[in-house]
């Protein structure tokens, strides 16, 4: 009768163990809770860093085009014929003076033109 008695379990380690084993159950979400967010945060990493070498891949892409069109060689083709010193005769030379005074002037009124009755707008002028 005496192996019963010592196999009694009194209440103190009831709650003891309960306790000790929701402590480890609780702990064991928690770890599995934190592989499930590092595992959604590493994805989160490799779709921003695929984003950011596409973004390199098209800023490099881009360079060269400005890399290309900036060359002085291709900006003489484009504007081979087109330009030219200006003539010496057409250039006026002003001094500072007059330059500051001119600055200084209000802007000149433009009179709007009335519209031809009947056609519409007159055609807007641009230069080539």
């Amino acid at each position: 009768m005496k192996s019963i008695k010592k196999r009694r379990i009194s209440a103190k380690t009831l709650v003891l163990g309960g306790a000790l084993l929701t402590t480890i159950g609780l702990g064991a979400l928690g770890i599995v809770w934190l592989r499930v967010e590092i595992s959604s945060a590493a994805l989160e990493a490799r779709k921003l860093e695929k984003q950011v070498s596409e973004s390199a891949r098209e800023l490099r892409g881009l360079n060269e085009k400005r890399a290309k069109a900036l060359n002085p060689a291709s900006l003489k083709a484009l504007v081979a014929g087109r330009l030219a010193k200006p003539n010496p005769s057409l250039v006026y030379f002003v001094d500072r003076t007059e330059l500051q005074r001119r600055q200084s002037l209000p802007p000149p009124t433009l009179m709007r033109m009335p519209e031809r009755s009947g056609i519409g707008p007159l055609p807007r002028l641009a230069l080539r």
